[in-house]
């Protein structure tokens, strides 16, 4: 499992730091690759050799601050030594992370985010741009995040494409053997008999230790409002989500609730892959 971690120097990216160390404390084999992406800009009148020269410099004193850094957060120092601390000249910070997590193949990129209301602060900023941007699947973390053993994860589901969906999520929480549980709203049905069909497979020998909670849908709460409540009382250590780039879906779904957008305080780490 490869995971590139995104850090700014700043405090608040200290959260995405700390649940890269919990899952490499709970998951064998997970590489981590602490990555600091920055515009170094060429003034006119220096010439490409000085400016590369500065560039090589500027790089290499970043990188060292870099591993200071990190380990600066991390606890178990001796176990993490190996790891790689990258410093990326690039003219965009969001496009970087993405080109970097592709081209080096990483499984996912893990970068946090500052303040309570996750959704609130997730769209608007860069994070944002990555999550609707990058094949490579997004773990979000909150910026006060302190770690804790990952014994459970929720994945919101609206049913559709839900076997394939599974199978990518069980990369993670196999190898950190976390206890899975599909979180589904009645209302988001649209076919009967491929929800049957659907809900028939946790019968299944490959699905029997998932656990299924079909909730009923309350027209009077939105997602989100309906989300929060579920997560504050059940306290899973990681949500999970797919969003669908093409039809918008995660803005449609958490942008126009404003009092989500207020609430909605949680904790917990999101996970989101694209469709």
């Amino acid at each position: 499992m490869k995971l590139l971690v995104t850090t700014d120097f700043s405090t608040n990216s200290k959260g995405a730091i700390r649940f890269a160390q919990t899952l490499a404390n709970q998951a064998d084999n997970v590489e981590i690759v602490f990555y600091h992406a920055l515009t170094i800009m060429k003034p006119t009148r220096w010439n490409e050799r000085f400016y590369h020269s500065y560039e090589e410099e500027e790089i290499k004193r970043l990188t060292a601050e870099l591993r200071k850094f990190v380990f600066s957060v991390l606890k178990d120092k001796e176990r993490f030594d190996a790891v790689k601390c990258v410093v990326d000249n690039c003219l965009s910070t969001e496009s970087g992370i993405i080109k970097f997590a592709q081209k080096n193949k990483m499984d996912y990129i893990c970068i946090a985010t500052q303040g309570a209301g996750m959704f609130r602060k997730v769209m608007g900023t860069h994070t944002s741009y990555i999550v609707n941007n990058s094949d490579v699947p997004v773990l979000v973390i909150p910026s006060h995040y302190r770690s804790k053993t990952l014994k459970r994860a929720t994945y919101l589901s609206d049913f559709e494409n839900i076997k394939s969906e599974l199978t990518k999520i069980s990369k993670l929480t196999t190898p950190a053997a976390m206890q899975l549980e599909v979180l589904h709203y009645s209302s988001i049905l649209f076919d009967k008999k491929k929800f049957e069909k659907n809900k028939a497979l946790f019968n299944t020998t490959a699905f029997e230790n998932i656990k299924l909670n079909i909730q009923k849908n309350n027209l009077e709460f939105s997602l989100v409002e309906k989300i929060t409540a579920y997560v504050q009382k059940s306290k899973p250590e990681l949500l999970i989500m797919f969003t669908n780039r093409k039809k918008g879906f995660f803005e449609s779904i958490f942008l126009p609730s404003k009092s989500a957008e207020l609430t909605y305080t949680t904790k917990v780490p999101v996970l989101i892959y694209s469709k």
